[in-house]
């Protein structure tokens, strides 16, 4: 379980990151019991400061942990996402406030709760969600995001200090139960992404680049479509390259396929 976590934004389910040095990836909850599995293939990291620069990490992912709209319906309690060593460790008060949120296509994690349409938000402050959280869970669509936040004073066992308004939050992604899927593997996307991008990002240098995000559907007939860059590198000519990279890249995508076999956007 982490506290305050994502930092991720957009509306989509597919990710690339593209950064230089270590991966720092805003996930949620990573234990959960359900059958969660999220696909991630960094490369190796660059050594050379302001040499060539084409040993970059690179990252193909759902926007946040992937779960299936069966596997979000079995959500009725906030302890759901706690694992025995959570419980074991936080010996929680009543809790103050409980959310529910549908972030959808909003651009920001961070967003505080008042933020957020209300049709798209409820509060409780039982460990077991209300019926309008039930609600909020049972409506949401495929990529779309949702949070769940508890709010609450811990005393801990060990000690028996008490820490106030203690915040934690999971975040994840609805999928269909097949995702769409890159022939080879995302390591061929990775791959094919390195290779393209290698004479465009050489001159880069660590300590000026930034975080490099874009997202994009993989769409129900395999084409892609809503590329959308939410991070810069801090080069524009390598920004407007990669996206020509990501327009150009093979259409080697299998769609996603829904509960019903159906083939729908992912």
């Amino acid at each position: 379980m982490q506290r305050i976590l994502s930092k991720n934004s957009f509306l989509t389910a597919i990710l690339l990151f593209f950064t230089l040095g270590c991966i720092e990836i805003s996930t949620a909850q990573a234990n959960m019991q359900a059958s969660i599995v999220s696909n991630s293939l960094p490369g190796q990291e660059a050594t050379n400061e302001d040499g060539d620069q084409e040993d970059l990490d690179y990252l193909v992912n759902t926007w946040s942990s992937p779960v299936t709209k069966e596997e979000v319906k079995k959500f009725v309690s906030i302890l759901d996402f706690w694992t025995t060593e959570d419980k074991a460790r936080y010996k929680h008060d009543a809790f103050r406030d409980i959310w529910v949120v549908n972030l959808k296509d909003y651009p920001d994690w961070t967003l505080d709760v008042s933020e957020i349409e209300p049709e798209n938000k409820a509060t409780g402050r039982t460990e077991e969600f209300t019926k309008e959280q039930l609600a909020i869970v049972s409506n949401a669509d495929y990529s779309d995001h949702l949070r769940f936040s508890a709010r609450f004073n811990s005393t801990n066992i060990k000690t028996g200090v008490v820490e106030e308004n203690v915040l934690v939050s999971q975040s994840f992604c609805l999928v269909p139960d097949v995702q769409a899927a890159y022939k080879g593997g995302f390591d061929a996307l990775v791959s094919y992404l390195k290779v393209a991008s290698k004479d465009k990002v050489k001159h880069v240098k660590r300590d000026k680049v930034g975080r490099y995000r874009v997202f994009f559907t993989v769409t129900d007939k395999g084409s892609i479509k809503d590329i959308k860059m939410v991070e810069s590198s801090n080069y524009p000519e390598v920004d407007e390259a990669l996206i020509k990279i990501i327009k150009d890249m093979p259409r080697n995508w299998t769609p996603a396929q829904n509960e019903n076999g159906e083939k729908v956007d992912q």
